[in-house]
């Protein structure tokens, strides 16, 4: 698809984080690294990088690896719950010094509270990730700039992970007090992108879609298992997920061996890992996987996405002053 032929003039959220299109990469761990952060960049979207397990010197290697592929924005996503207090605050002190344009975060909701004053401070947007109005009021009253309403559909680890995004995307935006908020949940293609709008979300957040391209950090069995995928094929679980507390709740495509009892643990699987990890764990997907039918290169990704914003009318101008003071920041 030809992306100069989508007529989309820009929102609250494009004006905000300076990109093109209000389409933005999940921060998967492993699997959002800089080949595939800035191939979305590159193509108009909001690349972000995946932060968790990522050591200190790891995580400041893939942010200078991906400054060389784009120069465009881009943003990296942290977990503060997952390692502990004293990894994060190693990560986070790296963010804080390089600077990216973007902090997304997930599970933070627990941290310390002077966590996103201390990154706005430092001049960087911030974006957290909610499964429940609760939440959201959290990250609101914490100082949050974006807040992602993530539905039950999403692949991979959702927080709390009940609500579907129809109901939560609404919900939120009712208390958002003009704050933009992108939509996630089994979102991969233009049509997907034409209705979470035309409710409200200022953009959105996709993952599962962005695995199944070329530069995706993804086994190319994660990637094939993505693209034979139906939508009835993926799975809600709390069990065992790697490297996660038992009971933490994720979407996956089931791996349905009765004899592999690897069954049992979801997870991703990278390039670098043996086949055993993708033919044998139950695989993070969202329930929009059965609209995926090839791997293709990230930018051809965001050009179908994008495909729905053309009759998309940008709804900021009707939100409260705090979405009107965004769209007034670039003028």
């Amino acid at each position: 698809m030809n992306q100069d032929r989508i007529d989309f003039a820009g929102n609250a959220i494009t004006r905000l984080c300076g990109v093109k299109y209000p389409i933005f990469l999940g921060g998967m761990a492993a699997i959002s690294g800089p080949q595939l952060v800035g191939a979305v960049a590159n193509a108009g979207g909001m690349g972000v990088i995946g932060g968790l397990r990522l050591p200190p010197l790891a995580l400041r290697r893939w942010i200078h690896e991906t400054r060389a592929l784009t120069d465009r924005p881009f943003g990296v996503n942290l977990v503060p719950q997952f390692g502990g207090p004293d990894v994060f605050e190693a990560q986070f002190q790296v963010i804080l010094k390089e600077k990216p344009k973007l902090l997304s975060l997930f599970y933070a909701e627990k941290y310390s509270a002077d966590m996103i004053p201390r990154a706005k401070d430092a001049g960087l947007l911030v974006m957290v990730q909610a499964g429940s109005v609760e939440l959201a009021h959290i990250a609101i009253e914490q100082g949050a700039d974006i807040i992602i309403a993530q539905g039950s559909e999403s692949g991979g680890h959702l927080n709390r992970g009940t609500i579907g995004i129809m109901p939560l995307l609404t919900s939120i935006l009712a208390i958002c007090e003009g704050r933009p908020v992108l939509a996630a949940g089994g979102v991969t293609h233009g049509d997907d992108v034409r209705a979470l709008m035309s409710l409200g979300a200022s953009g959105v957040v996709v993952g599962t879609a962005f695995i199944a391209t070329e530069e995706s950090n993804a086994h190319p069995l994660y990637k094939q298992k993505i693209v034979e995928a139906s939508t009835d094929d993926t799975e809600y679980r709390t069990g065992y997920s790697f490297g996660w507390t038992y009971g933490t709740p994720h979407r996956v495509i089931p791996n349905r061996d009765k004899w592999n009892l690897l069954r049992f643990i979801g997870g991703g699987a990278r390039a670098i890992d043996k086949p055993r990890m993708a033919e044998k764990l139950s695989l993070y997907a969202g329930q929009g996987v059965g609209k995926i039918h090839s791997v293709v290169p990230a930018a051809q990704r965001v050009a179908e996405l994008a495909s729905g914003l053309g009759t998309v009318t940008d709804r900021s101008s009707t939100q409260s002053p705090v979405g009107a003071s965004l769209l007034a920041m670039d003028d």
